[in-house]
């Protein structure tokens, strides 16, 4: 890896394998110029993500050429997408925060969950829906849940 680059998949590296699996879900590949609109950077600054991305085996990617996410770069990116989705449920629905905030939030908090920490969310979640709607038992499923040790 070059010489200043780190070896470690950063919120920020996080930032770009979204917007590439975003981009290829309706294209078959995505363009540095495309990643640079969606995230408001310049080129450079795409091109050094790409390289790190690539060191780290999360895209394939060619100087000058198109960009398309490993497999580990789309499970990493669909957990990504998932944990904001859960997160945008939590503030718009459960917390009664406007949708932009909730994204713009959800954006920040999204890189530091855990496999264990988003599933136990994830029920959480489930748990207070089912409360809000008066589901049958779901008070006590949620002191159940809030009783148990995580792991």
């Amino acid at each position: 890896m070059g010489r200043g680059r780190k070896k470690s998949l950063t919120p920020a590296l996080e930032d770009y394998l979204k917007v590439i699996y975003e981009i290829t879900n309706t294209e078959p590949v995505a363009r540095v110029k495309d990643i640079a609109a969606r995230l408001n950077v310049s080129l450079p600054s795409v091109t050094n993500a790409m390289k790190r991305l690539k060191d780290l085996e999360l895209v394939n990617y060619e100087k000058y050429g198109l960009i398309i996410l490993s497999e580990t770069g789309k499970e990493r990116a669909r957990t990504l997408a998932r944990i904001h989705e859960l997160l945008d449920v939590f503030f718009v629905e459960l917390v009664g925060v406007p949708e932009k905030l909730s994204d713009q939030l959800s954006c920040r908090i999204e890189h530091y969950f855990d496999p264990q920490a988003s599933q136990r969310t994830e029920e959480f979640i489930r748990l207070m829906m089912d409360v809000k709607h008066n589901r049958a038992n779901s008070c006590q499923h949620l002191v159940d849940f809030l009783q148990q040790k995580g792991g």
